[in-house]
Order: structure tokens, then C-alpha cells, then sequence
């Protein structure tokens, strides 16, 4: 999908690099109202990320992997937005291109 609201055409690319707590809740809302012509992107390394609170109760045995961890491959398939699986390796403010590793400048 290409993340945009019924088909408009894209005429802005938002790239969120890393999968941590704000961009964990910018795709949540964007999911819930999505912006004509915006395309969502998250490029992270891990498709799992810790819920920070809950990880003390994990490490003592308390909670299991899954309850403690949200999917960001599930969680961007839902809010229609894009995932790279691969570790960013920089970003050109002046050029607006970002890098990842093996592939082709992705924005």
C-alpha cells in the first residue's frame, strides 16, 4: 500500500528513522487518520520494540516477549505506511536523501 488516504497522489514523504515511543505513536495515529498525499515510512533495524515500562516485569519473569514488545511490522501494515527493515546508515538535510545499508537512497 502506498499509505496515502483513497489513492491520492503523494506529494509528501514522512520517514521516521528508528522504531522508539514517538514513532511508535506517530504511525498509531496516523493509522487512525490518515493524511491525503502523506507516505508514511518507518526505517528500523528492529521490527520488535520494548514497551520500556513493562521490561522490568519481563526481566523477572513476569511478562513474556510478546506482551512486552510491539510489532512494527504488524503495526505499520495497519496504518498502511511503509517499512524498510534495514539500519540506517545517515541522513543529507541539504540533499533530503537518507541511507540504508544494501539499498538505494530511500527518500
Amino acid at each position: 500500500m502506498n499509505g496515502t488516504k483513497m489513492g491520492a497522489p503523494i506529494v509528501k514523504d514522512l520517514v521516521l528513522v528508528g522504531g522508539g515511543h514517538t514513532h511508535v505513536e506517530v504511525i498509531r495515529s496516523f493509522g487512525m487518520k490518515p493524511v491525503a498525499g502523506v507516505r508514511l515510512t518507518l526505517i528500523t533495524r528492529d521490527v520488535h520494540t520494548p514497551y520500556s515500562g513493562m521490561l522490568p516485569g519481563f526481566v523477572s519473569g513476569f511478562y513474556a516477549y510478546d506482551e512486552c514488545h510491539i510489532d512494527l511490522a504488524r503495526l505499520t501494515s495497519w496504518a498502511k505506511a511503509r517499512l524498510i527493515h534495514a539500519e540506517a546508515t545517515g541522513i543529507d538535510t541539504k540533499a533530503r536523501r537518507g541511507g540504508v545499508v544494501g539499498r538505494p537512497p530511500v527518500f
